[in-house]
């Protein structure tokens, strides 16, 4: 898999996964039987990071990573999950 990660300064919110951490997401969300082709790091965020996934033969997708649960702020907890839960897609 050809990987690509942003250079954020030292201290940054955001932290990049690894390439491993970006394939486990990958099976468990999308499904074992997938090749992952490249997952590129996108900039622009200030919260989440996030990954266009490029698998053999099917199209794209969008893998979102929230920051783990000791550098989210009380408020913060599980944003993602009560995003959804408030406006599905």
């Amino acid at each position: 898999m050809e990987f690509q990660q942003l250079e954020r300064p030292e201290g940054a919110f955001q932290e990049s996964v690894s390439a491993e951490q970006v394939e486990m997401m990958c099976r468990r969300a999308f499904g074992s039987d997938r090749q992952i082709v490249s997952a590129v790091e996108l900039d622009g965020g200030m919260y989440n990071n996030t990954y266009r996934v490029e698998f053999a033969g099917e199209q794209p997708a969008i893998l979102r990573v929230a920051p783990e649960p000791s550098r989210q702020s009380r408020i913060e907890r599980e944003l993602m999950r009560n995003e959804h839960a408030v406006q599905p897609c």
